[in-house]
C-alpha cells in the first residue's frame, strides 16, 4: 500500500534513491592525519548499499555486498570521556565501498539510534558503525544470494545477546557483545540528513467501538463508560504476499505464477479484515514489485505488528503432490522436501541453508514460538475447511517447521502459508477460480479474528 511505502521511505535507504538512504555509516572513533588508501582488489566485493528500518525500539540494518565476504562484528561500550556513545560495528575484509556511502553519514536520533557511518578502517577493511542512543541487545548474521549482512537491534532487550567471548566472532557465526579496543579511523564529516527524522510506523491504536445498547439506557451508562484508553487496542496485522516483480515464484503447468496468486489472496484478506475496526491491516506489497525477504520482516517489526502472515503457493517435482500446509520458523525440517521448499522460497541452494541455523533457535521467545505454532495450526485447519466447502476432498498436510528467511528475526506471532501446489494441474486450475482464493482468504481471516478476539497473541511490545 502507498502508506506502507511511505513508512519505508522515512527511514529506509532505497537503492533507487541513495540520497534518501538511511542508516549507513562507518566505524566509530578517532582520526588519522591522512586517510588510508582506499584499496580493494580488482573484482573484489564491495559495500554497494546499506538499508535500514527503524523506530524507537527496533532497528534492522542490511549491508549489501553481493558476493560473499569475511566479516566480524562487535559491540563497543559508551566512552563518556571521549563523548562516544555505545556502538555496534561490522568489519568487512577484502571489500571496497561505494563512495556515496563513505561520504554520507546520516543523523537519526530517534531514541534508539543516533547515526550510522561507513568508511575504510584500514587498507583491507571496510567498517560499518551504528551509533546507538543507549545500550541494546543485538544480533548479526548473514543471508545468501545475494550476500548481505543483517544487524537486528532491539532497544527493549528482546533479541538475546550471546555469552561473552574473548574474541569477536567472524562470519558466519553470531556476534558476541564484548568490549574491543577501537583503532582510530578517519571518518567523513557529519552530514545533515536529507530526510526528516524517523517517526514510528505504527498508527496509534484505535479503540474498538462500544457494544450496542438500547437508547433508553445509553444516557445512564455514559458516566460509567471506561475511558477510550482503557478499551482494547486494534490488532495490527501484516499480510505478506510472497515473491513479486522480477521474482515470479513457482509457475504452474499452464503458466500461472505464484506471485500473482498470493497477491490476489492478500488483497482479499486485507479487504475482509478491514471491515472490522478491530484490525489495522497492512501489506508488505499490494502490487507487482520485488521486496527482499529481510525487508519484509523489517517492515513488520518496524510497524510493531502483532501478527505476520506470509503467503505462498507450494510446488514439487512430483506433479501429483497436493494439499495445504502452514509453517513456523525452525532451524531444520522433518524431511528433505520441506528443506527444498525453504531453499526455493529463500532463493538459495539447499546447502546454503546451513548458514542460518545458528541464529534461529534462540531468536524466539518461548511465548512467541508457542503462539506461532498455535496460529499456524488454526490457519491451516481453517483454510482447509473453507476451501473444502468449494472443493470436497482438499488435503491437509498440516503444521510444519522449516528455516524460512522471511520469518527470521520476526518479533511477533509469525507464520508462512503454503496454499496448495501450483505444480499440480488440478490445484493450479483451482487457483484460477476466485471462489478458491476466497476460501483461502476466509480461512486466514477466521484464524486471525479468533486470535484477535481472544487476546492470546504474543505481542511485539511496541
Amino acid at each position: 500500500m502507498e502508506g506502507e511505502a511511505g513508512e519505508r521511505v522515512d527511514l529506509t535507504l532505497l537503492r533507487r534513491h541513495p540520497v534518501a538512504s538511511i542508516l549507513v555509516l562507518i566505524c566509530a572513533a578517532g582520526s588519522l592525519l591522512a586517510s588510508p588508501p582506499l584499496f580493494a582488489a580488482p573484482g573484489a566485493p564491495r559495500v554497494s548499499d546499506i538499508r535500514a528500518w527503524t523506530n524507537e525500539i527496533y532497528t534492522r540494518v542490511a549491508i549489501d555486498t553481493g558476493d560473499e565476504v569475511s566479516w566480524k562484528a562487535n559491540l563497543l561500550a559508551a566512552d563518556p570521556a571521549r563523548g562516544l556513545p555505545p556502538r555496534i560495528f561490522v568489519d568487512i575484509r577484502g571489500a571496497g565501498i561505494r563512495d556515496e556511502i563513505r561520504r554520507k553519514p546520516v543523523e537519526v536520533r530517534n531514541g534508539l539510534l543516533r547515526q550510522v557511518r561507513a568508511g575504510r578502517f584500514d587498507r583491507d577493511t571496510v567498517r560499518v558503525v551504528i551509533d546507538l542512543e543507549r545500550e541494546s541487545s543485538y544480533r548479526v548474521f548473514a543471508l545468501q544470494s545475494p550476500f548481505r549482512i543483517i544487524v537486528d537491534i532491539d532497544g527493549e532487550g528482546e533479541v538475546p545477546v550471546l555469552p561473552a567471548s574473548p574474541v569477536a566472532v567472524a562470519h558466519p557465526g553470531p556476534v558476541a557483545a564484548v568490549p574491543s579496543s577501537e583503532v582510530p579511523v578517519t571518518l567523513p564529516p557529519a552530514v545533515t540528513p536529507s530526510v526528516a527524522p524517523p517517526t514510528p510506523s505504527a498508527e496509534p491504536a484505535a479503540p474498538s467501538p462500544p457494544p450496542a445498547v438500547p437508547p433508553s439506557v445509553e444516557s445512564s451508562r455514559v458516566a460509567a463508560s471506561p475511558p477510550p484508553t482503557a478499551r482494547k487496542p486494534r490488532v495490527r496485522v501484516m499480510i505478506d504476499p510472497g515473491h513479486g516483480g522480477k521474482d515470479p515464484g513457482a509457475i504452474g503447468p499452464t503458466g500461472l505464477k505464484e506471485k500473482d496468486v498470493v497477491l490476489a489472496i492478500g488483497r482479499r484478506i486485507r479487504e475482509k479484515l478491514s471491515r472490522s475496526v478491530e484490525f489495522d491491516v497492512r501489506m508488505t506489497r499490494d502490487r507487482d514489485v520485488f521486496i527482499p525477504l529481510e525487508e519484509r520482516t523489517a517492515m513488520a517489526n518496524k510497524g510493531g505488528v502483532d501478527i505476520f502472515v506470509s503467503l505462498h503457493i507450494n510446488a514439487s517435482r512430483n506433479r501429483r503432490a497436493e494439499g495445504y500446509s502452514t509453517y513456523v520458523l525452525s532451524r531444520g525440517a522433518s524431511n528433505r522436501e520441506d528443506l527444498e521448499l525453504a531453499a526455493r522460497e529463500n532463493g538459495v541452494p539447499l546447502r546454503e541453508l546451513q548458514g542460518v541455523k545458528f541464529i534461529i533457535d534462540d531468536m524466539f521467545t518461548g511465548a512467541r514460538k508457542n503462539e506461532s505454532l498455535r496460529l499456524a495450526k488454526t490457519v491451516n485447519d481453517a483454510v482447509v475447511r473453507h476451501v473444502s466447502t468449494r472443493y470436497p476432498g482438499v488435503q491437509s498436510i498440516g503444521l510444519k517447521q522449516a528455516p524460512f528467511y522471511v520469518l527470521v528475526g520476526a518479533r511477533m506471532t509469525a507464520v508462512l502459508v503454503e496454499a496448495s501446489f501450483i505444480s499440480n494441474a488440478r490445484e493450479e486450475a483451482r487457483l484460477r477460480d476466485p471462489s478458491c482464493l476466497d476460501g483461502i482468504a476466509d480461512g486466514v481471516v477466521e484464524a486471525i479474528r479468533y486470535y484477535g478476539q481472544n487476546g492470546i497473541l504474543a505481542h511485539s511490545g511496541s
